[in-house]
């Protein structure tokens, strides 16, 4: 990624050949909905609930328990039905509100080692997390998930593959500084997308933080921009790609209509049929469905 005074636009890549085009997805067995809702993103916290059948869990608890449940009832979800919780990082705006769900509602929390020390969670809750390593998928709640490794000023933070039993795949990418070979190689076969889009860059630069956190927000450890994320989009997309979803959104260095404009330009572009949702700070998303 080019220093944060040289915002020059980095190269296109070149346009895909018939060779490279990807096959129709086989047909998959009809059952329940994938459904997928964001009860908030942005600095102020971030959480996502994922329903599959009889089967939810949540990715992130970055507000207080009682706010989450809050949230959760809006979503007509009951959060005695999480049975699980899987956290990213160990960031505030994404792990505030870990240790109390998890005493209220008897849920284990998931996480990496670097996420679990630094979330600090108390002993009562510590004694029944469970560690999950990048690159290692496993069983959670009913769902496969594969934890990767993002590059964030973070402990040992992850983005999250989620697979539903029907197959349906969720991708979760919520804090990163930069696009990576590894990170896009397992963002692939998606349904849905939960991808960063975190400033634009020229708010960023004209904004009022100072020099050193503009730095660092736009550094390679950082948070990803609308303009890297729509560059990257294409890479992602597929014949079964139902929905982008733009997640942590600043306040400060972003607008929903940038960022949405960036992203919906890149959709258009290459044809692509996925609808495109915003996240909010201050209210869940309606459910997002995969019907098949």
């Amino acid at each position: 990624m080019q220093g944060f005074l040289d915002f020059g636009a980095p190269p296109e890549p070149g346009p895909l050949d018939s060779s490279q085009a990807q096959p129709a997805p086989p047909p998959r067995s009809a059952g329940p909905p994938l459904r997928v809702g964001v009860l908030g993103s942005g600095s102020g916290g971030n959480a996502v609930v994922i329903e599959s059948g009889k089967h939810r869990i949540l990715l992130d608890a970055g507000f207080s328990a009682r706010e989450l449940g809050k949230r959760m009832k809006l979503l007509g979800v009951d959060p005695l039905g999480i049975e699980a919780l899987v956290l990213t990082h160990e960031h505030q705006d994404h792990c505030k509100g870990a240790d109390g769900f998890a005493k209220k509602y008897k849920v284990p929390v998931y996480g990496t080692e670097g996420t679990l020390v630094g979330t600090r969670l108390r002993e009562e809750t510590a004694r029944s997390a469970v560690l999950i390593r990048s690159g290692v998928p496993r069983e959670v709640a009913g769902f496969w998930i594969e934890p990767f490794t993002l590059p964030h000023d973070a402990r040992e933070p992850v983005g999250i593959v989620v697979e539903d039993p029907l197959g349906r795949r969720v991708g979760l990418v919520a804090d990163l500084g930069c696009r990576t070979s590894l990170a896009w190689g397992r963002l692939h076969d998606l349904d849905v997308l939960i991808l960063e889009t975190n400033h634009d860059l020229d708010m960023l630069r004209n904004g009022p933080y100072p020099w050193s956190l503009k730095q660092r927000v736009a550094g390679r450890h950082g948070h990803l921009s609308n303009r890297e994320a729509a560059e990257g989009l294409p890479e992602l997309m597929n014949d079964r790609l139902r929905w982008v979803v733009l997640y942590h959104l600043s306040r400060t260095n972003n607008l929903p209509a940038l960022a949405a404009a960036a992203i919906g330009e890149a959709l258009d572009r290459e044809r692509c049929s996925a609808q495109l949702a915003v996240s909010e700070q201050d209210h869940p998303t309606p459910w997002l469905e995969v019907t098949s």
